[in-house]
């Protein structure tokens, strides 16, 4: 027979049944779901239990909002049903964050939710430099997250935040990929500047960049790959390509 997932009672009240005893009640809720998802067969629709195990993880975050695995099993669940879910998946991992404040890996999850899932790169963009910054943060989160910055279309964000870290980097190496990935910003708004004086004076875009030559610009910029400018009025891109 098919299982079925009990919908919880209301994280408030269970709060105030439990008293003391509500950390137990959080991890009580992750294993309840836990063990549900386990046996789930392989084929069956996911939104017959989708919504029973999403009020799982939140009351769980609720009531023991500092037990991690509650938001490690929403993360390998509820994102994959359907961009609602991603969404609520997200609302569960931010009381993770404030719960946990020095963890990087939930900010990191829900930027990534933000890119993969619903194809918000400047969001995505926002956590993922918000996990560069935590203890023990990668610092190549911050240089992804100015990538995504600029893939969304805030270019100038992506460029500052990359001249910051500069300035505090002390590898060879990452300051090395890191005056690339610099200069190629700084070509992009060079565009980007061509674009606003174009609007400026014609009171449009134009429709496409080379519009741009040779009255603002003499030339179009060059791009070192994998960088390239994608223009989609009123939008200017600049995208990182990986094979």
């Amino acid at each position: 027979s098919s299982q079925q997932l009990a919908h919880p009672l209301p994280p408030v009240i269970q709060k105030a049944a439990l008293g003391y005893l509500r950390q137990l009640g959080g991890e009580m809720q992750f294993i309840k779901a836990s063990v549900f998802y386990g046996g789930v067969k392989p084929g069956r629709d996911p939104l017959e239990y989708a919504e029973p195990l999403a009020q799982h993880f939140i009351a769980g975050a609720v009531l023991h909002p500092h037990f991690i695995d509650t938001y490690f099993l929403c993360q390998a669940t509820l994102p994959y049903i359907n961009d609602e879910y991603v969404v609520q998946a997200n609302s569960v991992l931010s009381m993770g964050e404030k719960a946990l404040p020095d963890n990087f890996v939930l900010p990191f999850f829900i930027g990534f939710n933000h890119f993969y899932h619903l194809k918000e790169p400047q969001d995505a963009a926002r956590f993922l430099k918000i996990a560069s910054e935590k203890p023990n943060g990668p610092t190549w989160l911050g240089h992804l997250a100015s990538i995504l910055a600029a893939e969304g279309g805030d270019i100038y964000g992506g460029l500052i935040w990359l001249k910051a870290m500069l300035a505090g980097e002390e590898d060879e190496l990452m300051r090395e990929r890191y005056q690339h990935s610099i200069a190629m910003f700084e070509r992009a708004v060079t565009v980007q500047q061509a674009i606003d004086s174009y609007k400026k004076q014609q009171g449009n875009y134009p429709a496409k960049l080379t519009d741009l030559v040779p009255d603002i610009l003499p030339a179009l910029p060059e791009f070192d790959s994998p960088f390239r400018l994608i223009w989609n009025p009123p939008t200017l891109r600049l995208l990182r390509e990986t094979k």
